[in-house]
């Protein structure tokens, strides 16, 4: 019997998406990763159009490019994103699929959840530096923001693996028959 695992990839293609305030909310249900054609394909962490914003967002403050109003935005758009991502672990759905599901992929679900509280909780801590003027908020802010994307950088390298492997199974069970 083969598992059929959790498309953490629609969650990853969401991390890789452009950063838009009004995008359509990410289907983590929408189907087996190895489906989809060019799934496998990781991007490369420091290509994310999120980690990206952020960092030009704290620059562009720290260089007076950028209004303290314009770095909120900037901040605030990513932040509404990662919120709506965390939102998704809480629906019905989400929560029966995960209760179906074997343990190595709940633990990357889980993993996917802890990256994505790590990145809020940085991206709280950038907005924070905005009344504290603490140039700590705005290092350790950023410094939590990466952290949180390369835990979400190995956690969806371990859910390529997971399905690479899965479909070398299932090669092998039709080789067999």
């Amino acid at each position: 019997m083969t598992r059929k695992p959790i498309d953490m990839g629609a969650l990853s293609h969401a991390l890789q998406a452009p950063v838009e305030p009004d995008s359509a909310p990410v289907n983590l249900l929408a189907g087996a990763l190895s489906k989809r054609p060019g799934s496998a394909k990781q991007g490369e962490l420091e290509e994310s159009p999120h980690l990206l914003a952020v960092r030009e967002a704290v620059e562009g403050l720290r260089t007076g490019k950028l209004t303290p109003e314009e770095y909120y935005e900037a901040i605030s758009t990513v932040h509404l994103q990662i919120s709506e991502l965390l939102g998704l672990f809480e629906m019905g759905q989400v929560q029966r699929e995960l209760a179906k599901a074997d343990e190595e992929n709940r633990q990357l679900a889980e993993r996917t959840r802890d990256g994505l509280q790590v990145v809020e909780q940085g991206l709280v801590r950038l907005v924070n530096y905005l009344e504290s003027q603490e140039t700590a908020d705005l290092e350790e802010g950023l410094a939590r923001v990466e952290a949180g994307y390369l835990d979400l950088d190995r956690t969806q390298d371990d859910a390529l693996l997971l399905v690479e492997d899965e479909e070398d199974d299932d090669d092998e069970d039709e080789e067999d028959e």
